[in-house]
């Protein structure tokens, strides 16, 4: 079985070899526009370019312009998402690079879209946008083709984020200023706490030392900050009182450990929701999917902290929230080429599967209990699982349908639905390259196939 493997292995590495080797080569970025084909003149090339330094001058985005003398066979996505990745368009942190590929040879045009811009040129967008240059490219007025294009992509990219100070601590990211990194990294004061229960201490001083040199930061107060720091340094010893066993402790020190324990819950959803709020907001996305995140790992800490059976009905919440989320992406990518607005289809359908799935699990706990499954008794938590997986299982189908089918096929039933297609450009994504390659794309890149392409 292992040499099996290894044999699958070597032949999916010699076919992306043999892939890599078939494409044109990759030309070297000595300007926002490369023409290789040599169709624009002088007056028209120094106009496009001009317009791409103003955009990247900006700081709104950058954007760059290919003309190919064609891709060597490779299939033109494959080919745009090489020469973006090559090419590192975009700012670090930002992916707010946008590459216009056109083949005039073969009529074909490709827009790849990075990361940060995906909100503001989903696919359906990029996708008409395409039909209006390929007029142009075949009837050899590319120049003017180009210019109503970049009209139209000044016409939606984001404004500059403007530095009115010094406290950015990384230039490409605004949102790391000096009270907010200490405020994030405060978790890591909370180490010497899991040596014992004198570590409480040390902890003590270490979150005061954050807070407080936060507050000061933030307000430019001592007095704010003596403030944040001594309340500060009362939670790790609270939070301390964790290493004894509830009857070891006095009355008023069992409610001094539980209110530790819910402001330990409520810091750590507030320190999460920032993280993720934050950069959701650099990125010009919105911002409600961070308490949402936030509140999924928090209810996780809530588990920890309290065992018993709030723990158990913490843990039915926690996985019914998984469950919900999950089949809200799948319903929402399997029903959006077939429907301009698919959401509350979606929600209705994921609130459907959740709620019999967070049944099954109320059942399974109590059937576990009395023991009915070694007294013969009928399982109807497995019916009630059953019927999760019935409502389920045709969106998981199409989904499964629709990322195999390759990004011709997304992109026409995109298209006929006038939506959009990234969810599901990143399904097609993994099923065209592998999960591992996807996610190396996802982890390592600026560009994850977000845009259109065609050819006449």
């Amino acid at each position: 079985m292992g040499t099996l493997r290894w044999l699958c292995f070597c032949v999916i590495a010699a076919a992306g070899w043999v892939c890599a080797a078939a494409a044109a080569p990759i030309p070297q970025p000595t300007s926002l526009l490369v023409d290789q084909v040599g169709v624009l003149s002088d007056a028209e090339r120094a106009a496009l370019l001009a317009r791409l330094r103003t955009i990247q001058t900006s700081g709104r985005a950058q954007v760059a312009i290919l003309i190919s003398s064609g891709t060597g066979g490779a299939p033109l996505a494959d080919y745009a998402l090489q020469v973006a990745e090559t090419w590192q368009l975009g700012r670090t942190g930002r992916d707010d690079g946008l590459l216009i590929l056109v083949v005039p040879s073969a009529a074909a045009v490709r827009l790849e879209v990075g990361y940060g811009l995906e909100g503001v040129i989903p696919d359906a967008r990029a996708s008409r946008w395409i039909d209006d240059l390929l007029p142009a490219v075949k009837n050899q007025e590319l120049a003017k083709g180009l210019d109503r294009l970049l009209d139209r992509i000044e016409g939606v990219l984001p404004e500059a984020v403007a530095k009115t100070d010094e406290t950015y601590l990384f230039p490409d990211h605004p949102e790391w200023r000096l009270p907010f990194a200490l405020v994030v990294f405060s978790p890591f004061a909370l180490f010497p706490m899991f040596l014992g229960r004198w570590g409480s201490f040390a902890s003590a001083l270490l979150l005061a030392g954050f807070f407080g040199g936060a507050a000061w930061a933030l307000w430019n107060s001592s007095t704010a900050a003596l403030a944040v720091a001594g309340v500060a340094f009362l939670f790790p010893l609270l939070w301390g009182l964790n290493w004894f066993e509830g009857e070891d402790l006095a009355p008023w020190l069992r409610y001094a450990k539980a209110l530790g324990n819910l402001i330990a819950v409520a810091l750590f959803f507030s320190v999460i929701t920032l993280f993720v709020g934050a950069g959701l907001s650099a990125a010009d996305q919105a911002v409600w999917p961070a308490p949402l995140f936030a509140g999924l790992l928090a209810i996780g800490v809530a588990v920890f902290l309290f065992p018993g059976k709030a723990a158990d009905y913490l843990l039915i919440v926690l996985r019914s929230a998984m469950h919900f989320v999950f089949i809200l992406v799948v319903a929402y990518v399997a029903l959006l080429p077939f429907r301009p607005d698919p959401l509350h289809i979606a929600v209705a359908a994921a609130a459907a599967v959740t709620a019999c799935a967070a049944l099954g699990l109320y059942l399974d706990s109590r059937e576990r209990t009395r023991g009915s499954a070694a007294r013969g008794e009928i399982r109807w938590s497995l019916w009630f699982f059953g019927l999760a997986l019935l409502v389920a299982l045709p969106f998981g189908v199409v989904a499964l349908f629709l990322a195999m089918g390759g990004e011709d096929f997304q992109t026409q039933l995109t298209q006929a639905a006038a939506g959009g297609g990234s969810i599901a450009g990143i399904l097609a994504l993994a099923a065209r390259y592998g999960l591992f390659a996807a996610v190396k794309i996802g982890l390592g890149g600026r560009f994850g196939g977000g845009g259109a392409g065609r050819s006449e």
